[in-house]
C-alpha cells in the first residue's frame, strides 16, 4: 500500500500546515488526519502527505532551514489562523516565504479563533477588523481567498474524524488539493469509506473466527502450561522443604531459608510442616549473627545484656544478648584474643594477639589504647571498682589502675592464664589450662597460694576453666572430672563449684565450657550438648541441686568456641564466622514467656482453665508462684499486656472461666455455681453468684464451659451433659438441655459455641448432638463412622464442629450440610480448642504436642511441644493432661501448664517465617545458594527483607 499516486506528484508533500503551537496543536494534528484519511482507498496509507511539524519534523540542528526545504518540497499552504499565530514569529516567517515563493496560490486558511473581515472595496483584508491573520500578509491577496471556520472545535477535545461538520471542512481544504471538485469528493469518500466498512467487517469475521479456534487453543494450552508449571514449582517446593529438614541439624541458618522458599515456591503442606519443625526445633537458639571473619573470641556483659564478639581480623562488635541490633563497633591490629566488659556494662576492654591492649567507651564510642602486653592477651577482667587485669600467654599479669595507667606487672609461670578478681578486689585469682593456678593479693600481686600441679590425663582430653576460676576440669570418655587448688602455706583451698554431671555417650568431645554453677556445654563433631548437673551438697554425699538435665543444641554444626556468661544462662557458640546465641531458660523460639509462673498445689491431675478477652487479656486459675506466701490464697487471675495482674476468687479451685461481651466481668464455674466477678484495676470485685439447678454429684457437679449471651445473660454446660441458661438478674439457672447421663462415674464432655448461639452434647451411642440455644431444640447428630468421639469444640461463625476420635481421627463436621468434610490421622488423646470465627484450630496431645489444623483441607500444619516444667507433684499423666490451651480472636494460641507458666504462642505460618527470618540473621540466600539447591537463575527480591 501506498500513498495513491504519489509518484505522479511533483512536490513531497501535497500540503504545510502552518500554527501557532500553543494555541493550535491539538486541532492541527487532528486537521492532519483529517485530511489523511479523507476519500482515502483500502489500499493507501493516506490519502494525501501533509506536513505538520511536531509529526514529520525529525530532531535536527538546523530547524529553520529544514523547514525552508519541507515549504519548498509542499504543494499547498494550509495556516491555522487565530491571534495566537498572528502574533507568531515563525507563522509569520513561514506566511512571508510562501509569499515570496508561490505567492496566494494554493494558500488555504483555517480560522481556529478571532476575526477574519474581507474589504471589498479595498481588495484585502479588513485590517481594524480582522485578528487572527499577520499583518505581513497585508496586500497579499486581491481575491478573497478560500477559507474554512473552524472556530467551533475545542482544542482539549477537537472531535471525531467523522464528525459532518468537520467532514466539511476537510472536504473544503482537500478538494483543491486532490483537483477535484467538492461534490466528487465528498462521493468519493463515502463510497471508499463503505467499502473499507465491508472488508472490515468480513476481515473482523475471519478475524474473529480464526480468534475463536485460537482462543480456545491457547486456553488448553495456558491451562497446560500452568498445569505444568504448578507441578514443577510442587516438585521444587517439596525437594526444598526435605533438603531443608535435612540440613536443620547442622545448618539452620540455610535451612530456614530454604523452608521459606519452599513455602513461597508452593505453600504446600509439607512446605508447612517443614516451617513448623524448623521454627520449633532448637528451642534455645536466639539468633544467628555474622562476622567478616572467624570468631575468635565471646565476651557476656554481667547482666547477661550483651555480646561482644571478636574476630581473626581484628573486629569486634557488640550485639544485644539476643542478637536484636548491634550495640557498637571497635578493632585492633591483630586477632582478637580477649574481652570483658566492666561491672556497669559501659566499658568493654579487648586485647588481641599481638599484645595490643584497649578500653572502649561504648557510650562515647571512643577506643583508647593501653600500654601494650609482651605476649599475646589470653585473658583479662574489670574489678568492681574499675581496675583491669589482664593476662597474656606467657603468664605476664598486669594491674591497670582505672583501666588507664599500668601500676603492677608479675611473671606467674601459669601459661595461658585466666585472671579473676576475689574476695571483693583483695585478691587475684590466676588459673591455667592445665589444672594448676595462684592467687596473689591487689594490688601488690603478692603471693598467697600457688600450684603448678599438672592434672591432665595423659593423651586428648577436652579442658575447661569456668569464667569465675572455681570450676576447673576434663572430659574423657563421656566421664568429666574435676580438680580444685590444695591447700597451700597455710591456705584453705579455694571452693570447687563443679557440678556432679552424669556420664554421657562415648562421643568424642572437641571442647567444654563450664560455669561456676553446676552447667556444662559440651562441643562434639555432630552439634553441642549442655549438661546440667548436680552442686555438690554436704560432704556425707547429699546433694541439693537441680537433677541432672541433658539438652542438645542443634542447628549450628561443630563449634570452634563456646563461651557461657557469668550467670550461666547464655551460651555463645561459633561456627567458623557465624556466631550463634542461646538462651537457656527459654521455653521455645515459637513461646512469649509474660513472667506469670503457675505453682503445682494438687495431688492430681489439673489442667488450669483459660479463657481470653478483649485487649488481650487472658484469665485462669491457678496460683501463681509469688503467692505462695500470701494469704488469703487467690486463684482468680486476669492479665493484660497494659494492665498487669488482677486477682481474686474465693474457692480452692475453678472449673472454668469466660470473660463477659465487655470485658470488664469474668465469670467463673465452682462446686455448683457460677460467680460474677468485676475487674477493678489490680482486683476482682464479686459481684453476684448463680447456682445450677438440678441434682447432681461427682464429676456430674462439675462445669465444663460458660458463655456469656450478653446483657448479663449466660449459657453453661455442665458434666452430666446438661445445659442451662441465666438470665441476667437470674440467682438460678434453667435447664434447657436435660442431662444426657446419670451414671456420677461417667460424665459427659459438652462444648458451647463462643456466641452461646449452639451447644455440643457427648451422646450415649458415642455421638455428639447439637442443640440450638436458647430453645435446647436438638437440630442434628455428628458421627464419626466405626468409632466414639473422644473430645470435640464448637466453632460459632466457623459453623463447625471438630471432633478428635477415640481410635486416632481427628475431623471437621459442617454443621450447615450435616455431614463430615474431612477425616485425618491424629494421635489418640488430643483435646480441642478452636478460635471464633473457625479459621483457628488446634490439638493438644498427653504427650505434649501441640498442632494446627488446615481447616478447610484437615492438613497437619504442625506446632511446638509444650516444655516440661522442673517439677510437678502430679507424677502421672502426660504434660499435656497438665496444660490448659484456648485459641483467642486473633488466632493466638495461649497455654498454662501447672508447676509451668503462661505462654502465647507463635501459631501461624507468617509467624514462623518472620521467626526464622530473624534467626537467618541475614537478607537471604545467597546465588551460589540458590543455584545450587532450587538450580533456577536468583531472584532479584531477598529471602528475608
Amino acid at each position: 500500500m501506498g500513498d495513491g499516486n504519489a509518484a505522479e506528484r511533483p512536490y513531497r508533500n501535497d500540503a504545510f500546515i502552518s500554527y501557532h503551537h500553543a494555541s493550535d496543536s491539538a486541532k492541527a494534528a487532528h486537521l492532519r488526519r483529517g485530511l489523511q484519511n479523507f476519500a482515502r482507498s483500502w489500499r493507501q496509507l493516506r490519502a494525501l502527505r501533509v506536513f505538520l511539524d511536531k509529526d514529520s519534523l525529525s530532531a535536527n540542528p538546523g530547524l529553520w532551514p529544514e523547514i525552508e526545504r519541507q515549504l519548498a518540497d509542499s504543494g499547498a499552504f494550509i495556516l491555522l489562523a487565530c491571534p495566537g499565530s498572528a502574533d507568531s514569529v515563525w507563522v509569520q516567517k513561514e506566511a512571508e516565504w510562501w509569499r515570496t515563493g508561490l505567492g496566494p496560490r494554493k494558500m488555504l486558511i483555517a480560522v481556529t479563533g478571532g476575526e477574519l473581515v474581507w474589504d471589498h472595496e479595498r481588495g484585502d483584508f479588513d485590517w481594524e477588523r480582522t485578528t487572527c491573520l499577520p499583518r505581513t500578509m497585508a496586500g497579499m491577496f486581491t481575491d478573497e481567498p478560500r477559507w474554512v471556520d473552524l472556530r467551533w472545535m475545542s482544542e482539549d477535545d477537537p472531535g471525531s474524524l467523522r464528525d459532518p461538520r468537520f467532514q466539511q471542512c476537510v472536504a473544503d481544504l482537500a478538494a483543491p488539493l486532490h483537483g477535484r471538485p467538492k461534490e466528487d469528493l465528498i462521493g468519493a469518500d463515502v463510497v471508499q469509506h463503505r467499502k473499507t466498512r465491508r472488508l472490515a467487517r468480513g476481515a473482523l469475521a475471519v478475524i474473529t473466527t480464526l480468534a475463536v479456534l485460537a482462543g480456545a487453543a491457547s486456553v488448553v494450552a495456558v491451562l497446560q502450561r500452568d498445569e505444568a508449571r504448578r507441578q514443577a514449582r510442587l516438585a521444587t517446593s517439596r525437594q526444598l522443604a526435605a533438603t531443608a529438614l535435612n540440613l536443620k541439624d547442622g545448618n539452620l541458618r540455610l535451612a530456614s531459608l530454604l523452608g521459606i522458599e519452599a513455602y513461597r515456591m508452593q505453600k504446600s503442606p509439607e512446605a508447612i510442616a517443614a516451617l513448623n519443625r524448623l521454627a520449633t526445633d532448637s528451642p534455645y537458639l536466639v539468633k544467628m549473627v555474622s562476622s567478616a571473619k572467624a570468631i575468635s573470641t565471646f565476651a557476656f556483659s554481667g547482666d547477661d545484656t550483651a555480646v561482644a564478639v571478636g574476630d581473626e581480623g581484628g573486629a569486634v562488635t557488640v550485639w544485644r544478648s539476643d542478637g536484636s541490633a548491634v550495640r557498637a563497633r571497635t578493632e585492633l591490629p591483630g586477632r582478637i584474643t580477649a574481652a570483658g566488659f566492666s561491672e556497669d556494662g559501659k566499658r568493654l576492654a579487648v586485647g588481641d594477639g599481638k599484645g595490643n591492649l584497649g578500653v572502649y567507651d561504648l557510650a562515647g564510642r571512643k577506643l583508647r589504647r593501653l600500654a601494650p602486653m609482651p605476649k599475646a592477651v589470653s585473658s583479662l577482667e574489670f574489678s568492681m571498682g574499675g581496675n583491669l587485669a589482664v593476662a597474656d600467654e606467657d603468664g605476664t599479669v598486669t594491674l591497670y589502675e582505672q583501666a588507664r595507667e599500668k601500676f603492677r606487672s608479675k611473671r606467674t609461670g601459669h601459661l595461658g592464664s585466666l585472671v579473676v578478681f576475689q574476695n571483693e578486689e583483695s585478691y587475684l585469682l590466676v588459673r591455667d589450662a592445665t589444672g594448676g593456678g595462684a592467687l596473689y593479693t591487689v594490688p601488690d600481686l603478692r603471693t598467697v597460694m600457688d600450684d603448678k600441679t599438672f592434672k591432665l590425663p595423659a593423651n586428648q582430653a577436652a579442658v575447661a576453666v569456668s569464667a569465675g576460676g572455681h570450676c576447673f576440669g576434663y572430659l574423657k570418655y563421656g566421664i568429666f572430672t574435676s580438680t580444685g587448688l590444695p591447700k597451700a602455706k597455710g591456705r584453705e583451698a579455694l571452693a570447687d563449684t563443679c557440678g556432679k554431671f552424669p556420664m554421657l555417650p562415648n562421643e568424642e568431645a572437641l571442647m567444654l565450657a563450664l560455669t561456676d554453677g553446676s552447667r556444662m556445654a559440651v562441643g562434639t563433631a555432630s552439634g553441642i550438648t549442655v549438661v546440667d548437673g548436680e552442686a555438690d551438697g554436704e560432704e556425707d554425699g547429699e546433694t541439693d541441686g537441680e537433677p541432672n538435665q541433658v539438652r542438645k543444641l542443634t542447628g549450628v554444626g561443630r563449634p570452634t568456641l563456646l563461651k557461657f556468661s557469668a550467670t550461666g544462662g547464655r551460651l555463645a557458640s561459633a561456627h567458623g564466622r557465624t556466631a550463634a546465641l542461646w538462651n537457656l531458660g527459654q521455653a521455645s523460639r515459637t513461646a512469649h514467656a509474660h513472667g506469670l509462673s503457675l505453682v503445682d498445689m494438687q495431688n492430681m491431675i489439673v489442667a488450669p482453665p483459660l479463657a481470653t478477652g478483649p485487649g488481650g487479656r487472658i484469665a485462669w486459675s491457678n496460683r501463681l508462684e509469688s503467692e505462695l506466701d500470701s494469704d488469703p490464697p487467690k486463684d482468680l487471675h486476669v492479665w493484660s499486656p497494659k494492665g498487669g495482674t488482677a486477682v481474686g476468687g474465693d474457692a480452692l479451685y475453678y472449673e472454668c472461666v469466660a470473660f463477659g461481651s465487655d470485658g470488664r466481668t469474668l465469670y467463673a464455674g465452682t462446686n455448683g455455681e457460677i460467680q460474677e466477678w468485676r475487674i477493678v484495676g489490680k482486683r476482682l470485685e464479686k459481684r453476684r453468684t448463680i447456682a445450677l439447678s438440678g441434682s447432681r454429684e461427682g464429676f456430674h457437679a462439675a462445669t465444663r464451659e460458660i458463655a456469656p449471651l450478653g446483657a448479663g445473660a449466660l449459657a453453661v454446660t455442665t458434666g452430666d451433659g446438661a445445659v442451662h441458661l441465666a438470665d441476667p438478674s437470674a440467682r438460678r439457672t434453667r435447664i434447657v438441655v436435660p442431662p444426657a447421663s446419670t451414671d456420677p462415674s461417667r460424665p459427659r464432655q459438652s462444648a458451647l459455641s463462643a456466641d452461646g448461639r449452639a451447644a455440643a452434647v457427648e451422646n450415649t451411642e458415642g455421638g455428639v448432638d447439637i442443640h440450638a440455644l436458647p430453645t435446647g431444640r436438638k437440630v442434628q447428630t455428628a458421627r464419626l463412622p466405626g468409632e466414639a468421639v473422644g473430645s470435640f469444640a464448637l466453632a460459632a461463625t466457623g459453623r463447625s464442629l471438630f471432633l478428635d476420635g477415640a481410635e486416632r481421627t481427628f475431623a471437621r463436621w459442617d454443621l450447615d450440610e450435616g455431614r463430615l468434610r474431612w477425616r485425618s490421622d491424629e494421635p489418640n488423646g488430643a483435646r480441642v480448642a478452636v478460635s471464633k470465627d473457625g479459621r483457628t484450630v488446634a490439638t493438644l496431645t498427653d504427650g505434649g504436642t501441640l498442632t494446627r489444623w488446615d481447616v478447610d483441607t484437615g492438613d497437619r500444619l504442625g506446632g511446638p511441644e509444650i516444655p516440661i516444667p522442673p517439677r510437678t507433684l502430679s507424677g502421672n499423666g502426660g504434660i499435656g493432661e497438665h496444660t490448659g490451651f484456648v485459641v483467642d480472636d486473633a488466632g493466638t494460641l495461649w497455654t498454662a501448664t501447672e508447676g509451668g507458666e503462661v505462654l502465647s504462642w507463635d501459631f501461624s505460618v507468617d509467624s514462623w517465617i518472620d521467626g526464622l527470618c530473624r534467626i537467618a540473621g541475614g537478607h537471604g540466600l545467597t546465588d551460589a545458594e540458590w543455584r545450587r539447591y532450587v538450580g533456577t537463575t536468583p531472584p532479584s527480591r531477598p529471602t528475608c527483607d
